[in-house]
């Protein structure tokens, strides 16, 4: 499959995903639970995978991996493998461990790394510094990869970012745009910014439900 087809599978499923889900209320698991679901609509079930983990103690010191001092291991939100039939192995796992005890070898079996960022499913919104930190995150795990296995193809990197918060002022995307920007195309990470025209609609006095009793 071409690179090409792959980012434009990939970003469809994001615009439906960001048309779709934009207007409900949700814990950050559920948005992900969902956007998997768009992924698999286009790359099949058995090619999309969440939360792999790497270790990262031991990787390469960079300006990313410091801002992860004290992490001994990271999640990626959602995957794409190049090939059917998925394997995703824990560095630690002894049923099916890493070869390379770290489960950065991984990076050479996907097509896709990602992570997402909904602002409805945090009270205040969402905080640049934790968006850039995912962006780090990206960048991190890309140039481990290109470290420790070479110049070969690198796995194609996006932020996902839904801003659906129905309070908070939106999310400044031309600054985080910015903070993508990369001159070094092996460690680039991709925006996907979709800012919901329909944002949860939130009852007057906060409560969404009054349970009742009835006997």
């Amino acid at each position: 499959m071409s690179k090409e087809l792959v980012q434009q599978k990939f970003e469809a499923a994001w615009e439906v995903f960001a048309m779709t889900c934009g207007s409900y209320l949700a814990p950050e698991a559920s948005y992900q639970a969902w956007f998997a679901h768009y992924l698999i609509s286009q790359f099949g079930i058995d090619r999309v995978a969440r939360e792999p983990v790497v270790h990262i103690r031991n990787l390469p010191e960079n300006e990313h991996t410091m801002t992860f001092g004290g992490k001994s291991e990271i999640r990626l939100d959602a995957v794409v493998t190049r090939e059917p039939g998925i394997m995703m192995p824990h560095y630690a796992n002894r049923l099916a461990k890493a070869v390379d005890g770290t489960g950065l070898g991984l990076l050479n079996h996907l097509e896709v790394i990602s992570e997402l960022k909904v602002a409805a499913s945090q009270t205040n919104g969402l905080d640049f510094p934790e968006v850039k930190r995912d962006i780090y995150k990206l960048r991190m795990l890309l140039h481990a990869r290109r470290e420790e296995y070479g110049e070969s193809k690198q796995p194609l990197a996006y932020l996902c970012v839904l801003d659906n918060h129905p309070k908070r002022k939106k999310f400044d995307k031309e600054r985080l745009l910015s903070l993508a920007e990369n001159i070094d195309s092996d460690l680039s990470v991709k925006v996907l910014y979709k800012s919901s025209e329909n944002v949860p609609r939130l009852p007057e006095n906060g409560r969404l439900y009054k349970w009742e009793t009835h006997e």
